[in-house]
Order: structure tokens, then sequence, then C-alpha cells
């Protein structure tokens, strides 16, 4: 069936030609299939939160709309298991599972407003990321629809699965390029009723660092470490969830650890804090700015932040904000791009190539990113990744051109 979107949809500057919305894994083979036979590129799409994501497709000339998609298919607050459709909204369904106190341990930028499709297809994390791992660690189940016509389903409904490969997390962070997820399953865990995060702001980077470091190496189980800035000083951010009882004790050691002048925020203001502080991130907003994340072992990961800044220095680019996971080894950093051109995006990926382990250009403005790979060079297994693609669409129907080495 035929949908039509808010706004034209354009994916990194091209065009797509329609966009449909499926109401059943069938009836989305059925498309993958019709237009792999009219030798058309496909882009899958939930509402289009994280379409920044990745390289300027070959060819667009259809959108696969997870829109008809979406609802709790499967619930069972006991045995912590939840079925749920592509195509709803993570807020949604966390509000669904906050009535049994429980929820999926997430938080992406601009996450709420995300599909499950979308996160399990762009794999992006926050930085609870420290505690809780991604939605790859919560996966369990899913089904899929793919460009050959077939409709294929993995895993259940129960937490220990081991009928063989693990096919579910293989399309976690696939980027629709493997088929479309049409549903998934989650083990979901418990949500703690309180939580406190100490806020500690520094005259400089250096002294935040300092302070997440401590942390780092404290037995504090903090649930999120993050240092951030945004040109008016620093800030090192711990959020520790646990029992009334026992936070007392672990926010008191996380102050006299922090340093700094100090802020504690209770539980709906810590929550709140953190989805403030992701939203500079968020990519559908990123407008002719570039959103680039970074990574590297954890234990050099502070150096790493300070590498990445030393880097960009020479360039002419603006840092308009950092926010590091010294904890995890990922930093994202959003940057201002004079002239906004390819020659100036590529001299910023190689600055920073040059002192991370990874760099992703998670969005930057369509011209910008004409001339190079989003993803960096070639990953280890690419050839593995080559070959899986060549095995699940054979046609080169699905979101052509915009993985790692433009599969």
């Amino acid at each position: 069936m035929a949908f039509t979107p808010s706004s034209p949809l354009t994916v990194d500057g091209v065009p797509v030609a329609d966009v449909v919305a499926p109401e059943s894994a069938e009836h989305a083979a059925a498309l993958l299939r019709e237009a792999a036979d009219r030798g058309h590129g496909v882009v899958p799409t939930g509402r289009g939160t994280q379409l920044a994501l990745g390289n300027p497709p070959r060819r667009a000339d259809l959108a696969v709309s997870t829109a008809n998609l979406g609802g709790i298919l499967d619930y069972e607050p006991t045995d912590l298991v939840l079925s749920v459709g592509a195509g709803a909204r993570l807020g949604d369904v966390q509000a669904v599972l906050g009535e049994h106190g429980q929820w999926l341990p997430i938080d992406p930028p601009g996450g709420d407003d995300a599909t499950i499709g979308g996160l399990i297809a762009t794999a992006l994390t926050g930085p609870r990321r420290l505690a809780s791992g991604s939605l790859r660690d919560l996966l369990i189940g899913i089904t899929v629809a793919h460009a050959t016509g077939t409709v294929s389903k993995a895993g259940g409904m129960v937490v220990k699965n081991v009928s063989g490969f693990d096919m579910p997390r293989l399309y976690h962070g696939s980027l629709g390029t493997l088929g479309v997820v049409v549903s998934a399953n989650f083990k979901v865990l418990p949500r703690s009723r309180a939580e406190r995060t100490v806020v500690s702001r520094h005259p400089d980077l250096h002294g935040a660092l300092a302070a997440a470091e401590r942390m780092r190496e404290s037995r504090v189980p903090a649930t999120g470490l993050e240092v951030a800035t945004d040109g008016t000083g620093a800030r090192a951010a711990v959020r520790i969830e646990a029992r009334d009882s026992t936070l007392p004790p672990l926010v008191t050691e996380t102050e006299r650890l922090c340093g700094g002048d100090q802020e504690t925020l209770a539980t709906e203001a810590s929550r709140a804090w953190w989805a403030a502080e992701a939203e500079p991130f968020r990519l559908s907003g990123a407008g002719d700015d570039v959103i680039v994340r970074c990574t590297a072992r954890p234990r050099d990961a502070a150096e790493m932040v300070r590498s990445v800044l030393s880097a960009l220095g020479p360039l002419e680019v603006e840092v308009r904000r950092l926010a590091a996971s010294p904890a995890v080894g990922e930093a994202t950093l959003r940057l201002a791009l004079a002239g906004g051109s390819s020659a100036a995006l590529a001299a910023v990926q190689a600055a920073l190539l040059g002192v991370a382990r990874h760099v992703t250009i998670l969005a930057a403005p369509a011209a910008a990113k004409a001339d190079i790979d989003v993803w960096g060079p070639l990953p280890e297994g690419h050839a593995v990744m080559a070959s899986l693609k060549a095995q699940f669409d054979p046609d080169n129907v699905l979101n052509p051109g915009r993985f790692a080495g433009r599969l």
C-alpha cells in the first residue's frame, strides 16, 4: 500500500520516488521481491530519525516503511520477555514496560522517537552501555523480510536459546542491508526505582577527565559515566541506580572522587538531565553540522579525547559539543565544518583516524559525504560482510552503497 510521509523523503540528498508501508512480514517480503525484479534500490525506514547514518545510497527508488508494523505483539512481565513490531516507537514501548516496573535499558540519542527496527539496524548506543550493553545483548528473537521474497525467523520468546548460530544478532548494526526487520523479541529488565546523578564542573577538560578516571577505577557501580564540554568549561557526570537504602554511601563516595563544583540530582531530575544531554547528538537534528564518533580501548579513552581535540585544532572546524564515555571507550563530537565541503570532511576524518581506533561519521551534509566512506577504512572481516550481503541480498536491493565499504 502507498504511504505518504509528512514531508518528501530524501536520503542524503537522494529523493525517494515512492514510500510504501506493508502491513505484514509477507507483504513486506513481496514488495522487496518486486523491487528486486525491477532492479530498484530500497531504503528501509521507520520514523526517519537515523536516516543520516550511512553513505549516500546508489539508488533510492522505494522506501519501505514500518509505520504499519508497530505495537506490542506479546509481553510476559513475569518471564521478563517482550515481542514488539519493528515500527513501534521506543518511548511507547518503555511506557508499557514501565507499568510493570520494567524497561529496555538503552539510551541512544533521540531514542524515544526512534523505532525498534531502526535501533536494531543502526546499533546506536548511549552512556548506559557501560552497565547494560546494547540492544544486541537484549535481543532473543527476530522476524525479517528479505529481498528474495522470503521471511525468516530466528530465536524465540525464551532468554536461553541454543538453536545454533545467533541469527538475531546478525542483523544488529547491519543498517538494513540484509533484510527489513519486521518484529523482534527481547529480554527486559526491572528498572531501579531510585537513582542519583552527580555532576561535577571543572575549569578544563583535564580536570573532568581526571575525575572520570578516578570513578572508572573505583568500585562504585555507575550506570553512566560521561565527560562533556560545550565551550563553557567541562563536566563529569556519574549516574548511580540502586535501592534507596544503598544510594547514600555510593553518592558520598562519588562526590568525594569527582571533586569540582558539584550538583547531585535526584531520580526525576537525573533522568531528565541525561535525556537533555543526548539531544545535541540526535542524528535527525544535525542540520549542517557533523556528528562523529571515535573509539579507543577504555584505558586509552582519556588520551584519545585529548588527541582528538589536538588533531582538530589546525583544521577549520568548531567543536560545538563533545561527550565522552571513558569507561566505554567512546567520544562523540558535534562539529561545525567550515564550508561543508567533502574535502573539509575528508580532512577531519583523516585527522581523527590518526588518533582514534575507529572513526565513524554519524551525520553530515550530503554534499560533504559524497567522496568519502563515512565508516572509514575497510574493517576486519569485510570479506565476510560482503559474503553475507551477497547471500541475503543477491541483487543488492537493500540500502545499496550505504554500509561499510559501500556494500
